[in-house]
């Protein structure tokens, strides 16, 4: 069988049209045309033949979708293939099929039909399939995210270190200023002094030729009556003008001026010149009551990121003793004896320590407590639908889940209806039913997810649970120092740990 190509037509133009084959624009053109004709003219029949093609097609609304193969095709195989491409059409339009519908999720719609059929024959692919397939879900992706959340969030700490030792040192100085002032001040015996006639100065504020009485002198009192002159005040106003500061000064009978010192820069601590990230992945394949099917799979990495080559380019890593039954790969331009004894560090004909992916190592089990939580899915058929119960429990107490997430495939033409969520919260996207937990650990052991959709079981599975946790990992691995493989000097470093899981359930 071999697809020449698929289209979505109308009674006058092609909206969407993908060739497998290869294929001039005037002859695809030419081939829906003559289809377009031969439709009309009142045939009741999905498929035409003519002396060169078949066309196999379906109404759907007001639109056509329609197979263009090969003579020699099978017609099962044919009807077959394009009732799956009818499908995935429709779970790409997620509502009415309508022209505009079709128009605006074009790109979507020839994506997923590359995913059924290949340079002319089908896939053996199913819809659930296709629909993780153009989801297009990077783990390469998420990584690269975490690793630049992480170094933001080292430099925001480092920021607000750096940014409190700076504050506490300007306090401190600006108390030692105080101190200094202070002390000055009260020393100084030019400014004059509070008497019980008020505050006495050296210089009188009259004019220049008018003479005052020495400052700290006491007045003569006489014994039958005391006169008291007041003092004779500038006949002219205040005037408005530069002053300079020696004669403020001088008017105060001399200043001491306190030196302002210099602000000491805060001591710049050193930064982490190697980042090391040790991650998993945990995949596995459940049943819909929550029994492991086959093997759980634990796949780990040893990443290293040299932020200063000239300083930390040949660096030698300590491990933590590690598990002997596991098998582990070590890069080649290190030395797999010292990786034995624990040691990460190149060979002697190398000069730099390789960057990325050094060490990984995998785990089987079939052991179901491998696994953090332990989750089941009760689905009842209705009359129009199906009633979908989801019970979630926490089955490690020295682990914490973040960001769980767990998806049901739900197209909107199921019209699915939330009933009740007794643990973060449940919403309705595009094509799943989503439930978020931010945070699941021993404090919260337990939730429950409840909803009814109009589309039948299968429909609905599998189901997809991802998280995170983070500071551990499954298999023992720590680094206990880092330092130079010359000089054996140590080189400061910072350690991130991540597992992911990835779960399918009912599949």
């Amino acid at each position: 069988m071999v697809v020449l190509s698929a289209a979505v037509v109308t009674s006058s133009k092609a909206l969407v049209a993908r060739q497998f084959v290869e294929m001039s624009r005037l002859r695809v053109e030419g081939l829906i045309s003559s289809f377009q004709q031969l439709v009309g003219s009142g045939r009741d029949h999905t498929f035409i033949e003519t002396e060169t093609v078949r066309y196999v097609y379906q109404p759907m609304e007001s639109l056509r979708l329609v197979v263009i193969t090969n003579k020699s095709s099978n017609m099962l195989e044919d009807l077959g293939t394009l009732g799956l491409l009818a499908k995935v059409m429709q779970e790409c339009c997620q509502t009415r099929v309508s022209e505009e519908v079709v128009l605006r999720h074009s790109i979507d719609i020839v994506l997923a039909w590359d995913e059924v059929i290949s340079f002319g024959h089908r896939e053996s692919v199913t819809l659930s399939q296709v629909r993780s397939f153009i989801e297009m879900d990077s783990h390469e992706e998420k990584l690269h995210l975490m690793i630049q959340q992480e170094k933001v969030h080292a430099a925001q700490e480092t920021a607000k270190r750096r940014e409190r030792e700076l504050a506490n040192l300007q306090k401190d100085e600006m108390g030692s200023r105080s101190t200094s002032s202070i002390a000055r001040f009260g020393s100084s015996d030019s400014l004059g002094s509070w008497t019980s006639e008020g505050f006495l100065s050296q210089e009188s504020r009259g004019d220049s030729k008018q003479t005052a009485p020495p400052a700290w002198a006491p007045l003569a009192v006489d014994d039958s009556s005391t006169t008291v002159k007041p003092h004779a005040y500038p006949k002219t106003g205040m005037k408005l003008g530069r002053t300079k500061l020696s004669d403020v000064c001088a008017s105060l009978g001399g200043c001491d001026f306190v030196t302002c010192q210099e602000p000491v820069e805060a001591p710049v601590m050193d930064p982490e010149l190697v980042k090391i990230m040790i991650q998993e992945k945990v995949t596995a394949n459940l049943g819909v009551e929550g029994s492991l099917i086959g093997n759980a799979t634990c796949s780990g990495s040893f990443e290293v990121s040299i932020l200063d080559p000239s300083k930390a380019g040949l660096i030698c890593v300590k491990l933590a003793p590690q598990l002997q039954d596991l098998k582990y790969v070590v890069h080649p331009h290190l030395n797999k004896a010292s990786h034995s004894n624990g040691l990460l560090q190149v060979r002697k004909d190398q000069s730099r320590f390789p960057t990325g992916e050094c060490l990984k190592w995998q785990l089987k089990t079939s052991d179901d407590s491998f696994l953090p939580v332990a989750m089941s899915c009760w689905l009842t058929a209705l009359g129009d639908g199906t009633h979908v119960i989801v019970e979630l429990e926490f089955a490690n107490s020295s682990a914490a889940l973040e960001n769980i997430s767990i998806r049901f495939p739900a197209p909107a033409s199921s019209r699915p209806s939330i009933a009740s969520v007794s643990l973060g919260d449940a919403e309705h996207t595009d094509r799943h039913i989503v439930w978020r937990i931010p945070m699941f650990d021993s404090n919260a052991d337990s939730g429950k997810l409840e909803f009814v959709a109009s589309a039948d079981a299968a429909l609905l599975l599998p189901a997809r649970f991802e998280a995170t946790e983070i500071g551990s990992t499954k298999c023992p691995m720590d680094v206990l120092e880092c330092h130079h493989q010359e000089s054996e000097e140590a080189i400061p470093f910072v350690c991130m740990k991540k597992v992911a899981y990835e779960l399918n359930i009912g599949r």
